[in-house]
């Protein structure tokens, strides 16, 4: 008889039991309706147990591995806007009128997670171990989660990284996306929940088709607010590896400041986004810079590869001056090129007509040897003064510049000021000094200092506080804005609405209109209405792992799960009891055949 793996003690028992022999853990099904039931046998290998999450593509289970003995996590794509339901042997159906879309894309699917099985165990990427086609749809098979989402590790941390420990801990991120697009894939949703840091170091997860990561896709799309780029807003404009190099900016800046950026599509009508040395003073300036040049709203403005974002995350100057030159080239038209060439060759018979010359005016032998005691001995009297003018160092003196009252970026986007000096910068906060500028300096203006010397500037981070506007009743989107624009730190909790509330409003702030916000100290937590739960989705169970948020009350509270991960419309429930069927072919079985 077939059997199935208990999930609870990873003993071996037989399809159709209703609880372990060994454990006693019951087999009874507990998933949603529209999911396969609890111990679903797939391609007699793998064991579905619990449903871990819902998104607009499908279902991931825990589930057991019979061959290696261990744990995996299986997708199950079943994208619920274009299905109707699922038969009672677990096939999917889609809708009347969206067979085709259905297909192509369940290809999609198929395609992706075909080349990410290709990539096997590569560094910082989630292993997707198997692909399985079965019921009509395909099954992605990959590692178990470990460890903790980078969000889960920060919040326990407390405090934002500094500079190299960000680079330290995420670089394998990076590298991991430049092996994705080197293979013809994009991620589109990288986010601090879609990257976990594991005793193995940290790895991107999350994998999801176009569909899913594209506002007004005909899937239900999930999109990372403030860490998709611009362009996955529209289904009109192009993707590309840029856009995962967009995500990875937001990424470091989440990660060295604290703050989640503001969503890309809000900074398209009006971008007030703060650079990210102007919130920390520890976060060099080149660092900051090379995040800002990846986050650029303009695509072809931004860094074009996750290789360069990590060259230039790691090199202070020398990768910004390269990039410099290359941008100049890049824009040269064919007659700049010609007027170039022109002037190399005029320089080049320039320098042949001054040799003849000099050549035409040297003396000949006789006048040379009459002539060469006497030239011996100016000679060397000229060389003993030339070396003794070469032992004394000429000591080029500048005088100090008024740094004081300028901006921190303009000051180190002077080449002037780049060529004579050096800068270090600490912060601190200022009520009378914007942010972003000098408040002090040293050397002081007008002193008189060699070339290369250090200057310390002292650089505002604004008022430490400031006052909470209102956020309650307006949309989340104008809410984040404008608290953005204040320096004010937040957090949304997304919560259950019934009908009583605006979708996407603010329903509850932790912090009232009025009161005075610490910048340092404070996270504001507000409590923003999710999708309207219709009637007919009260026949649609919620997931077990996915508990209800009740409305912020203090500044420590916890966000919510996220809504995303509910379906809008489920198929008809599987009549399944939970004793196990036995279902599907693995892409690592012999020809796709099922495993006996």
């Amino acid at each position: 008889m077939r059997q199935i793996v208990c999930s609870n003690c990873m003993s071996r028992v037989d399809i159709g039991a209703q609880q372990c022999p060994y454990c006693g853990h019951s087999f009874v099904n507990t998933n949603p309706a529209g999911a396969l039931p609890v111990n679903t046998l797939l391609a007699g290998r793998y064991t579905l147990a619990k449903c871990l999450r819902v998104d607009g593509e499908g279902v991931e289970y825990e589930a057991i591995d019979a061959q290696t003995e261990s744990r995996v996590v299986v997708k199950e794509y079943i994208p619920f806007a274009i299905c109707a339901a699922r038969s009672a042997d677990g096939r999917v159906i889609p809708k009347a009128g969206r067979e085709v879309l259905y297909k192509t894309t369940c290809m999609d699917f198929i395609e992706l997670y075909k080349t990410l099985v290709s990539l096997g165990q590569a560094e910082g990427l989630t292993a997707v171990l198997d692909l399985v086609e079965a019921n009509n749809t395909a099954y992605a098979v990959r590692e178990a989660d470990e460890g903790l989402t980078l969000m889960e590790y920060l919040d326990e941390l407390r405090i934002p990284l500094n500079a190299q420990e960000a680079l330290t801990l995420l670089s394998p991120v990076v590298t991991a996306v430049e092996t994705m697009h080197r293979s013809g894939l994009l991620h589109r949703g990288i986010s601090p929940d879609t990257v976990r840091i594991t005793p193995t170091g940290a790895k991107l997860c999350g994998y999801a088709t176009l569909g899913l990561r594209t506002a007004q896709s005909e899937l239900k799309p999930h999109l990372a607010d403030g860490y998709a780029a611009p362009e996955q807003y529209s289904v009109a404009e192009f993707q590309g590896p840029y856009t995962d190099v967009y995500s990875l900016g937001a990424l470091f800046y989440f990660a060295v400041t604290g703050r989640t950026p503001l969503p890309a599509n809000l900074r398209k009508m009006q971008d007030n986004l703060p650079a990210a040395h102007t919130i920390l003073k520890q976060i060099p300036g080149y660092f900051s810079a090379a995040i800002a040049s990846a986050m650029r709203v303009a695509s072809q403005e931004r860094t074009q590869s996750a290789q360069e974002f990590l060259e230039e995350l790691t090199t202070p100057q020398a990768r910004q001056d390269l990039k410099g030159i290359r941008a100049y080239l890049a824009v040269l038209t064919p007659r700049h090129w010609k007027i170039i060439i022109a002037c190399g060759i005029g320089f080049l018979l320039v320098m042949i007509f001054s040799i003849v010359a000099i050549l035409g005016s040297l003396p000949d032998e006789a006048d040379s040897s009459s002539s060469s005691s006497s030239s011996s001995t100016s000679s060397s009297a000229v060389s003993s003064s030339s070396t003794a003018s070469q032992a004394v160092p000429v000591t080029n003196t500048v005088t100090t510049p008024t740094f004081k009252g300028q901006k921190y970026e303009d000051i180190i986007r002077n080449q002037s000021y780049a060529k004579d000096f050096m800068f270090s910068q600490e912060y601190e906060y200022s009520d009378s000094v914007e942010a972003g500028v000098v408040i002090r300096q040293t050397p002081l203006p007008g002193e008189e200092t060699k070339t290369g010397t250090m200057v310390h500037l002292v650089i505002s981070q604004g008022a430490k506080t400031a006052k909470m506007p209102a956020v309650v009743n307006h949309n989340v989107n104008a809410v984040i804005a404008n608290l953005t624009s204040l320096g004010i730190q937040y957090r949304l909790n997304i919560v259950t609405n019934n009908g009583q509330y605006v979708k996407d409003n603010v329903v509850a702030s932790s912090i009232a209109e009025g009161d005075s916000v610490d910048l340092q100290l404070d996270v504001v937590q507000l409590d923003v209405a999710g999708e309207v739960q219709t009637p007919a989705s009260s026949s649609t169970p919620t997931p077990p792992s996915t508990p209800t948020t009740p409305p912020a009350s203090s500044s420590t509270q916890q966000p919510a799960t996220d809504p995303n991960t509910q379906p809008t419309t489920q198929p008809t429930p599987d009549p399944g009891t939970g004793g196990g069927t036995d279902t599907g072919t693995s892409a690592s079985n012999a020809q796709g055949q099922p495993t006996a």
